[in-house]
């Protein structure tokens, strides 16, 4: 089942006229590792949108969707924060992610997209 990144990576690969073989030499993977990426075999690594976006220098709209795709992918998200209030809320918010309403969660999101922006 392909997945929301790898129809994104196909696309751009498609719009750049690149094989499956291009992009692993640009991305510097293999090839068996970005189509098993591409099928949804195997889950993308954290930081791998960051590479994509960087070695075809995306624009931001095209940088936003592969970003959201590898998020839509990814089943699990390490976070490792460094300061300790960090860790705290990165607990808590682990512990209550799933119980929090929609509405609350679209807040969260928004907040934490405002952040992002500054």
């Amino acid at each position: 089942m392909t997945t929301p990144l790898g129809k994104e990576l196909r696309k751009l690969r498609i719009d750049r006229e690149e094989r499956l073989l291009d992009m692993a030499a640009n991305l510097d993977v293999s090839v068996a590792f970005l189509s098993a990426v591409e099928s949804g075999r195997k889950e993308p690594p954290n930081g791998f949108s960051d590479r994509v976006v960087a070695a075809y220098d995306l624009r931001s709209d095209v940088a936003d969707r592969i970003r959201h795709a590898n998020d839509q992918s990814r089943k699990s998200f390490r976070i490792a924060p460094k300061d300790p209030l960090a860790r705290d809320a990165v607990a808590l918010l682990a512990r209550k992610i799933d119980e929090l309403p929609t509405s609350r969660l679209e807040e969260l999101l928004r907040v934490l997209k405002k952040e992002g922006d500054k």
